[in-house]
C-alpha cells in the first residue's frame, strides 16, 4: 500500500530506491489519478506532464494533451550535454529504459501505446523546432476557441476530480482498500 504523499514523491521524483520498489501498483494508479485531477481541477491552467495525464485528462474538452518528442540520437546528445558526459551508449541505455517503462505503464492502465500521435491533441519534434516555437504552438492552441473552458467542459472535470477523490478514499480506508467498485459522478452526484 502506499500514502498519497508516497505517490506525491514519486511525482516529483523525491521518492527512494525503497519507495520506488514497494509502491503497489494499483494504489499507484488510483493515488496518481486523484493528484492528477486535483491539479488540474485547482484552478486557470496547468501543465502536468507524464503519469499518464494526456490518457487521464482526454475527456475533458478544454484539456489539451500534447507530446513533446524527438529523435534517440538527438534526445542522447541533449542528455549527454546536460550530465556532461560523453558515455553515449550509457545515456541511450537509460533514455530505452525509461521510455520502456513509460510504455508499460501507460499500456498497463490505459490500454495505449505512448507514442502513437491520435492519443494527442498536438505532437512536436524538437528535432527541428525550438522549445520556444513549440511553447508558441501550444499557448495559440490553448487560447483557441476549441479549447475553451466552458460550464460542461468544468463540469466534465470536477465530475473526474470527485470521482478520482472517492476512489482514493475507499483505496485508503481499510476496510474498503480491496473493494471492486465502479465510481462516477455526474454534475457532482
Amino acid at each position: 500500500m502506499c500514502a498519497k504523499s508516497h505517490v506525491i514523491r514519486l511525482l516529483d521524483g523525491s521518492a527512494g530506491l525503497l519507495e520506488r520498489l514497494t509502491a503497489d501498483k494499483t494504489s499507484m494508479a488510483v493515488f496518481t489519478a486523484d493528484e492528477i485531477f486535483g491539479v488540474a481541477a485547482r484552478g486557470k491552467g496547468a501543465v502536468i506532464r507524464g503519469w499518464g495525464a494526456a490518457q487521464l485528462l482526454r475527456d475533458v474538452p478544454h484539456a489539451l494533451c500534447v507530446r513533446v518528442c524527438a529523435p534517440l540520437d538527438v534526445r542522447r546528445r541533449r542528455m549527454m550535454e546536460r550530465l556532461g558526459t560523453d558515455d553515449a551508449s550509457a545515456v541511450a541505455e537509460e533514455i530505452r529504459a525509461n521510455d520502456e517503462a513509460h510504455a508499460a505503464i501507460i499500456r498497463r492502465h490505459f490500454d495505449v501505446q505512448w507514442t502513437e500521435p491520435e492519443n494527442y491533441d498536438l505532437v512536436m519534434n524538437t528535432k527541428r523546432v525550438t522549445v520556444e516555437e513549440c511553447v508558441g504552438e501550444v499557448l495559440n492552441l490553448a487560447r483557441s476557441a476549441q479549447f475553451a473552458e466552458t460550464e460542461a467542459s468544468r463540469q466534465k472535470l470536477d465530475d473526474l476530480a470527485l470521482a478520482a477523490r472517492v476512489r482514493a478514499a475507499l483505496r485508503r480506508a481499510p476496510e474498503t482498500r480491496d473493494a471492486r467498485v465502479l465510481v462516477a459522478s455526474e454534475a457532482g452526484a
